[in-house]
């Protein structure tokens, strides 16, 4: 497409590139997509599948891979126990208390905690 001087009817064409009409309205300006941010899990998953396990007062080891179990993964006993796990150590995070690496449980602040 030849530039123009004008843009009859307000009809403003930028180049494919971006930028500016012919007339020098600025008309689009291309912009980068942001990277999508990956989740990253507040503890370890085997520090998870403890506090999983310990919901889990039946008979067994309910986070055990079970081949008959033919429901889908959503609709497993681990899945929700593991999506449980989740929703408590996120609500001991939210209440200012952490789990560390070596999966004990301390306030937030421990300095509060020395001082009493």
């Amino acid at each position: 497409m030849p530039p123009r001087a004008d843009c009859p009817g307000g009809d403003h064409r930028p180049p494919a590139t971006g930028g500016s009409c012919a007339c020098g309205m600025v008309t689009r300006v291309l912009s980068r997509k942001p990277q999508p941010v990956m989740p990253v899990p507040l503890v370890r998953p085997d520090l998870r599948d403890v506090f999983a396990r310990c919901l889990y007062d039946g008979p067994g080891d309910p986070l055990a891979p079970d081949a008959t179990d033919h429901r889908p993964d959503e609709m497993r006993m681990s899945t929700i126990l593991r999506r449980r796990a989740e929703r408590m150590l996120a609500a001991l995070a939210a209440a200012g208390v952490v789990v560390t690496a070596a999966g004990v449980v301390v306030p937030a602040d421990a300095d509060l905690v020395r001082a009493a």
